[in-house]
Parts: structure tokens; C-alpha cells; sequence
């Protein structure tokens, strides 16, 4: 499996990442989530299309093995694991600079109108930008400057694990999003709901 080790580096660093979280265990799901598909398209690929579709290039997919068949590369998560918190700190750390749009892998009703409005609010990475639905903010939707990889490493290898800890970092604002752009896919039976292929 290709990963990618090295970040871009500041000469060449993009103006914007995006990062699929592919990390997680799929306990309730049964199998990897990224893979699983709706209209014949894995989730991750969907996730992938919609952070594109809002400007992010190039578009990585963070920890799991998934990556490849989704046609992205793969950053070794640092902490495989031990939560969304640890792909974060991963991702904003290899991009060192400029903004890193993350999302997880299952939310396959996200698009890049959804996203592009995160970009918007970071007023050009002067604060971090989160999915707010329903007046709760959901940071694991979120556009964050990639400046902030260190110190978000350091609040995670200190114990924390909840992503306030990261908006806590510095200044951050929160941006309605419609919450079917956020409806995820935990189990089959969600999946089914929202138009999965079944097994």
C-alpha cells in the first residue's frame, strides 16, 4: 500500500487538503465503511468526490487500508486507534501549512456544496470552520489551518481525545450545514437507509 510520509512541503504546499478519515474500527458496521457502496460507489469515493467538488486538492485518505481502492493515497495514521482526533493531528501535521478539509469516510449524502462554505469561513486560515446542524457544532466536518498540526498533536499525545480539544487550539467559527449532509452510516441498517447496495 502507498503512503505518503513526507508532507508537501512549503514551497509546494497547497492551498487545500482534503482528508478522508479512514481509520476507524467498523466495529458496528462489520466491515470497512469506506468501502461500502451506494449506487455502485464506495462512501469514501463519495466523500472524496465532494471534497474535490469544494476545491480541496489533492484529496488523501488518513489511516485504514481503504485508500488504494478508493483511488487516493494514504497518510499513516500516527495513532491508528485511538480515534478521529489522532487522524487530525496526523493530517495537519503533514500539511504544515495552508488549510486541510476533513470529513470521515461515511457520510454518503456530503457534497462540495455542503463543504465549500466551511472554506469560506476560515477568512483564509485565520480560524478553523466546523459543520454546526441543528444548532450543535460537528467538528468532524471541519476546515482547519494546517498551522495548527503541532499543537494538536501535542494536546492529543498529552491524553486528550475529544475533538474540543482541537477548537480549543485557537479561533474557530461554526457554519449551518442541512443535516442530511451529515447523516453517517454506523451500521447496515443505516446504510440501507440511505441507499446502500446491501451486501
Amino acid at each position: 500500500m502507498a503512503t505518503l510520509s513526507d508532507g508537501p512541503g512549503p514551497s509546494a504546499a497547497p492551498t487545500l487538503v482534503g482528508a478522508v478519515l479512514c481509520g476507524g474500527r467498523s466495529s458496528r458496521f462489520g466491515s470497512d465503511k469506506a468501502l461500502a457502496l451506494i449506487d455502485g460507489v464506495p462512501m469514501g469515493r463519495r466523500v472524496a468526490d465532494a471534497l474535490r467538488d469544494a476545491g480541496a486538492d489533492p484529496v488523501v485518505a488518513v489511516g485504514g487500508t481503504a485508500g488504494p481502492a478508493l483511488g487516493l493515497p494514504v497518510i499513516a495514521d500516527r495513532s491508528p486507534g485511538e480515534g478521529p482526533l489522532g487522524g487530525l493531528a496526523t493530517v495537519l501535521g503533514w500539511a504544515a501549512t495552508g488549510l486541510v478539509l476533513v470529513t470521515p469516510c461515511d457520510l454518503p449524502l456530503l457534497r462540495g456544496e455542503h463543504l465549500s462554505p466551511l472554506v469560506t469561513a476560515t477568512d483564509g486560515g485565520a480560524r478553523a470552520a466546523v459543520a454546526r446542524v441543528e444548532g450543535r457544532p460537528q467538528p468532524s466536518v471541519g476546515c482547519w489551518p494546517g498551522a495548527w498540526g503541532r499543537e494538536v498533536q501535542r494536546r492529543f499525545s498529552a491524553g486528550e481525545r475529544a475533538w474540543r480539544s482541537a477548537l480549543d487550539v485557537g479561533p474557530w467559527t461554526a457554519v449551518d450545514l442541512a443535516p442530511e449532509a451529515l447523516l453517517d452510516a454506523d451500521t447496515r441498517d443505516e446504510l440501507d437507509r440511505l441507499g446502500g447496495d446491501g451486501e
